[in-house]
């Protein structure tokens, strides 16, 4: 079929903007914080009615280890579909002081053409401009051009221990032709960034017992701590430096081609930024900003975020601590899997005379990549430069850490409406305006695009999946 003309869906954008941006103030200003259930709840139902607005259909739906999820569909004009995955809890990440904010961060009030709210940029302004993208072309007096799917997630805990059972359940409902992942944003030259892949995690916490209780430490000599153990424990996972040396650790990892890192090459990496905020004067390593921005996407990590045992109130305590346990957070990248890694560093402990530790998984998410290559991917990068005006930005490898792993098998591209400054997750999270508007007229251009190929066939296999088949990065 021909490409939809997209110049009446365009204009409504424009003329409808000033209702967009006020319906996400209105979602701005719900306090979706996993903390308060019955605002997450609140949430839910207000995406869904917003959805029904516009033409489509929403089921908000109980489900186990989460907040509810919103389920929708958008009928299009053809057997084209797109899947769009977002979510709508805020604070992902450690928030900062309200007290530093322009204006209450649930005030979503505007300044300087910006909307300012905690949330707006991760993840609400993406969530929406999906939702208007539809209302769009149903403004124009147009039925879409392919169908729109939504899940729209609500995390009790971040890393989305109910996602993987309700995908599986809801299977039928989720099948796309190309999925448009939750967020990204333009960078500082105007050019949108294309995301193609998440991190995995294994999160764990490992606990050491020694005696069946505290006792005093003046037989220190004679009995074993907790604290001794567990602190010897983390030294044969990781040399100081962070270097993990658990044998089999980064089995399966996928080396970078060259187009692969000719692409990372292209994406902004503002090294002094980030060396200032930490206070440092360099990298580990001695890595220099292109270095490092390969390293941070592409080396597999061990973290030990947290350790904890003995009396640590302000005060002299005499004891032997009992137990101690640590937090380490496992970021995998694509081609490991998190099954095979958690049984190298079992079987690591054992050999290193520590098997009687106790190992709790306490989240785990596969990694996952979209093949650079996959014609959805050419798709959505061209869309992008009739959109913007600029060329995009494809990001083959990210840091993040996320769940695409449910959805492998599919082309998945992330997309947004923020900034690298947007100050995600921190005071006075913010979106342009324009930026809004963009968003949402690229998706409307991904739409049509979508339309336009309907009976082309499929490119390269895409996902972790097919790369594996093949034993071959993409």
């Amino acid at each position: 079929m021909t490409h939809p003309d997209t110049a009446a869906a365009l204009a409504a954008v424009d003329a409808h903007l000033d209702e967009f941006v006020e319906e996400l103030q209105q979602l701005c200003r719900i306090r979706s914080r996993r903390q308060e259930p019955e605002e997450m709840v609140r949430t839910a139902e207000f995406i869904a009615a917003s959805v029904r607005r516009w033409g489509g259909q929403a089921d908000v739906i109980e489900w186990e280890h989460s907040y509810p999820y919103v389920l929708a569909e958008a009928p299009g004009a053809t057997d084209r579909s797109l899947l769009h995955f977002t979510h709508y809890d805020v604070e992902v990440e450690p928030a900062g002081d309200d007290a530093d904010w322009i204006s209450p961060p649930y005030a979503a009030e505007i300044h300087d053409a910006r909307l300012y709210a905690r949330g707006v940029a991760d993840d609400k302004g993406a969530l929406m401009s999906r939702i208007h993208a539809v209302a769009a072309w149903r403004l124009a007096g147009l039925t879409p051009p392919v169908t729109s799917r939504f899940i729209f997630e609500g995390k009790k805990w971040l890393h989305s221990p109910g996602l993987g059972s309700f995908v599986t359940a809801h299977a039928d409902r989720l099948t796309s032709d190309g999925t448009l992942w939750e967020n990204s944003w333009v960078d500082g030259q105007d050019r949108l960034l294309l995301k193609l892949a998440e991190k995995g995690v294994l999160y764990l916490r490992l606990t050491a017992r020694t005696l069946p209780r505290d006792l005093t430490s003046q037989n220190t000599a004679l009995l074993p701590a907790a604290t001794a153990r567990l602190a010897a424990a983390l030294t044969r996972l990781q040399e100081p430096d962070g270097t993990v040396t658990v044998p089999g650790f980064a089995d399966g990892v996928r080396p970078l081609t060259d187009a692969e890192r000719d692409l990372l090459a292209e994406v902004d990496f503002d090294g002094a930024f980030l060396r200032g905020r930490a206070g440092v004067d360099g990298f580990t390593g001695g890595l220099d900003d292109r270095q490092a921005a390969e390293a941070i996407r592409t080396v597999p990590t061990l973290t030990v975020t947290g350790f904890a045992g003995g009396d640590m109130r302000d005060d002299v305590t005499l004891g032997i601590p009992a137990t101690a346990s640590a937090k380490l957070e496992i970021r995998l990248v694509p081609g490991q899997d998190p099954d095979q890694v958690l049984t190298a560093i079992r079987k690591h402990l054992a050999a290193t005379g520590f098997g009687d530790l106790d190992v709790e998984v306490m989240a785990t998410s596969r990694p996952n990549v979209t093949d650079h290559r996959d014609p959805f991917v050419a798709l959505v990068a061209d869309a992008a430069r009739r959109v913007y005006g600029t060329e995009p930005v494809i990001e083959p490898y990210t840091q993040w850490i996320g769940n695409q792993g449910v959805l492998a098998g599919r082309p998945i591209v992330g997309v947004g409406v923020s900034r690298a400054d947007s100050g995600v997750d921190g005071p006075n999270e913010n979106i342009r305006l324009d930026d809004y508007r963009a968003g949402i007229k690229h998706v409307v251009e991904v739409m049509a695009a979508m339309a336009a190929t309907a009976n082309q066939q499929r490119g390269p296999e895409t996902g972790q999946a097919g790369a594996e088949r093949d034993g071959v990065p993409a």
